[in-house]
């Protein structure tokens, strides 16, 4: 019981420090494309250091685990995994917009991929 325990309070700390990370890298306005690189390793590195855990199938795993691919793609990749569904699943279309903001700079290219997503411009 005490093992039991300890795992379900471990898991929910993981899961909230999962939560924070994902709305504090979500939340940031500017990511050039070297920090972008950066935070994608090391959300990939933690994210294999995670898997040994057993921390899976929570709605905050599923969004750690898609960041460093949405931190390392082009626009054109976001569009596509959220018009099948991938991003969509667990991610709020305001949540997408607002990464996309922060990494791709506002061109007409990018505006009109934005558009397929929210319907909006940047």
């Amino acid at each position: 019981a005490v093992v039991s325990t300890q795992s379900t309070g471990m898991s929910r700390t993981l899961d909230t420090t999962l939560t924070l990370i994902t709305m504090d890298c979500l939340g940031i306005e500017d990511i050039s494309a070297k920090h972008s690189t950066c935070l994608a390793n090391n959300f990939a590195l933690l994210r294999d250091q995670l898997e040994r855990v057993k921390v899976h199938d929570t709605d905050a795993w599923k969004r750690f685990t898609l960041l460093p691919g949405l931190m390392e793609n082009s626009l054109v990749k976001i569009v596509e995994d959220w018009e099948g569904g991938i991003l969509s699943e667990v991610f709020r279309a305001t949540e997408v917009q607002h990464l996309a903001r922060a990494l791709f700079q506002n061109t007409d290219k990018n505006a009109a991929l934005w558009r397929r997503i929210t319907g909006d411009v940047f």
